[in-house]
């Protein structure tokens, strides 16, 4: 069935309609039709002017919120003092992956050590902080560091592939397929994988 016909039909059968109505309502009584047509043009208007400061608003609150969101190299000092890994100099800013409450640094290739950081923000201030590490030595693996700035705790992961074909998720759901295993680790097993040889 050709639906474009029914369209383009409907796009000069519809405006004629009302404007055969509107001829009628003006015949019938032309004062109340020229104020219905006021009021119509204010609440027009009026609903214009509210949807550009709605969207003036959005497009502000892209630039001011997060309020403070100066982590880049700069924060490496503070970094440092927390015993986070540092941005190096020749890393750049993901602007695919980032957005408004993140940040994403990538490692130039190779990527073999630590090679993404991503920084998550709230509204005013820095939210937790991820780093990630691969070793190459050790194939289909990875791991990385979750600092948590409002709680000043860090906890260290690694995944790594499943042999398996099905397993058992935490919530206890069956999972078919070889997914990733994640696996909460603490900081000396991180530190041997990230210097393993």
């Amino acid at each position: 069935m050709n639906y474009g016909i029914y369209i383009i039909i409907g796009f000069i059968i519809v405006p004629l309609g009302i404007l055969f109505a509107y001829y009628k309502d003006y015949k019938q009584n032309k004062i109340e039709f020229k104020n219905s047509i006021k009021t119509v043009g204010k609440g027009l208007i009026n609903g214009i002017i509210l949807l550009v400061i709605i969207g003036g608003l959005k497009m502000a609150s892209e630039f001011i919120i997060p309020f403070n969101k100066d982590h880049g190299i700069e924060f490496n000092s503070e970094r440092e003092k927390l015993g986070i890994p540092t941005v190096a100099s020749n890393w750049k800013i993901d602007n695919h992956y980032s957005g408004q409450f993140e940040t994403q640094w990538w490692k130039p290739n190779p990527r073999n050590g630590h090679f993404k950081k991503i920084i998550e923000y709230g509204i005013f201030n820095i939210k937790p902080e991820t780093d990630y590490y691969q070793n190459e030595n050790i194939k289909g693996t990875f791991a990385w560091s979750k600092y948590d700035f409002e709680k000043k705790t860090i906890q260290y992961f690694l995944g790594k592939p499943n042999e398996k074909e099905i397993s058992v998720t935490e919530s206890g759901k069956l999972k078919y397929g070889k997914p990733t295993i994640i696996v909460n680790i603490n900081k000396d097993e991180f530190n041997n994988y990230i210097t393993e040889k």
